[in-house]
């Protein structure tokens, strides 16, 4: 194993290397045919530039966790509320072993199942308060990373050089999304034959009921398991039927397929989750690119969740802690979004939180929000539990096909929801 990790670790730097040889005689040649117009940037730019990186500078805020606890009350309730209990483990396939996370109701029973995929150098401990909130409401929730580079693509060689192009490169070309999605298969065969045998870590899971959530990469799976065409990836149907996917920042990019025909396939329930400031540190995707599978999938079933000022690492984690926070703007901007974002809106009984019943929802195609600052730490713990709620109810309507939950989505979703975001159906 240690020869073979050596191996891989040789074989990532040599590609590497050969990926910068590349791009340093692009540069060469741009710079010679660009130099000569170019100029340094004023002092008073620079001086400019140093101001706002001032204005910019983290300061630290606690959350209001009334405000939260607040928009919490009135949003979802899907009626259940099981105490979880939570199960390391490791699988073997093949010549690999994959770390598996599991949270599940402790009350013995069957349970819906949903696998969930880490984004890129995350493990299968991430997206925790997600998966927290679906065990709770009364999933088998699977976290697991597909392939070992995934996880460790930060401490490799263009990692640490903040070469992310390389990376995107090189985790989104066919051979890796085609490596990623046939392990996945391989582990769902692998959950699906250790029910039937009765395994006693995986006597819980209905594996007739599932759904597959994904970050970041483990969101380009899901979308390529609802059906994406991607070019030189085979996205043959899985072991088992699926009821719906959630794609938590879907990747997409203008490369291969026009977007007409890369997402025409897709026939089951997707609901994609992104925000007007998802913009990933890593360059991978602009951000409007994410409302794409949304805006091409055809009609029946399919849902946007647009929050306003959400981030890339919101998006993934929630942002929902006790701790202190960090803030990405100046205490003003903090507090102005904080304001914003109040949720004032009617909920529930079960389904919606205060027994009145709200206007319906704001169904096709609204124009995306204008860009606002980065959000204050309550309004990224308020985002966090807008997520968690939108998803679980969305898997609640699809998975336990629960009208409920059904009318709660698509008609006292948006009011809930109110400056947080938007919610789109079709």
């Amino acid at each position: 194993m240690i020869k073979k990790n050596q191996r891989n670790q040789a074989n990532n730097l040599d590609k590497y290397l050969n990926y910068k040889l590349l791009s340093l005689l692009l540069g060469v040649v741009l710079f010679s045919t660009f130099a000569g117009g170019c100029s340094s940037p004023s002092r008073e730019a620079k001086a400019d530039r140093k101001d706002k990186e001032s204005k910019v500078s983290q300061k630290e805020q606690k959350i209001d966790e009334v405000r939260v606890k607040d928009f919490a009350i009135r949003g979802y309730d899907s009626g259940v509320e099981y105490t979880t209990e939570s199960t390391k483990l490791t699988i073997n396939l093949e010549t690999e072993s994959l770390q598996l996370s599991l949270v599940q109701p402790a009350r013995r029973g069957k349970y819906p199942l949903v696998i969930y995929l880490p984004g890129m150098g995350e493990s299968s401990d991430a997206g925790s308060k997600y998966r927290k909130a679906w065990a709770t409401s009364g999933y088998a929730v699977i976290s697991i990373q597909l392939l070992r580079d995934d996880e460790t693509i930060l401490s490799n060689p263009a990692a640490k050089e903040g070469d992310f192009s390389y990376i995107r490169h090189d985790r989104y070309s066919p051979e890796v999304v085609s490596n990623r999605f046939n392990m996945l298969k391989k582990v769902v065969e692998y959950l699906k034959h250790g029910v039937e045998a009765g395994d006693t870590n995986l006597s819980n899971i209905d594996v007739d009921h599932m759904a597959i959530v994904g970050f970041d990469i483990g969101a380009n799976s899901a979308m390529i398991v609802a059906g994406e065409e991607v070019q030189a990836v085979s996205n043959s149907a899985l072991p088992l039927k699926l009821a719906g996917v959630i794609a938590l920042s879907p990747y997409a990019d203008f490369s291969g397929a026009t977007f007409d025909s890369r997402y025409r396939n897709i026939n089951i329930p997707v609901l994609p989750i992104t925000g007007d400031a998802d913009d990933d540190t890593h360059g991978v995707v602009p951000i409007t690119l994410h409302q794409a599978p949304f805006q091409y999938m055809p009609e029946g079933n399919k849902y946007l969740l647009l929050l306003d000022g959400a981030s890339h690492a919101v998006i993934g984690s929630g942002a929902q802690t006790n701790e202190i926070a960090t803030v990405e703007k100046s205490t003003d901007n903090s507090k102005r979004n904080d304001n914003e974002s109040s949720g004032k809106s009617s909920g529930r009984g079960r389904g919606s939180r205060n027994g009145k019943k709200s206007s319906s929802s704001d169904n096709g195609n609204a124009e995306t929000p204008a860009k606002r600052p980065p959000a204050g730490p309550t309004q990224r713990a308020i985002m966090g539990v807008a997520i968690e709620q939108i998803s679980t109810v969305f898997l609640n309507a699809y998975v336990k096909n629960d009208p409920m939950a059904m009318e709660w989505l698509k008609n006292q979703a948006q009011p809930w929801l109110y400056n947080v975001g938007k919610i789109k159906d079709k």
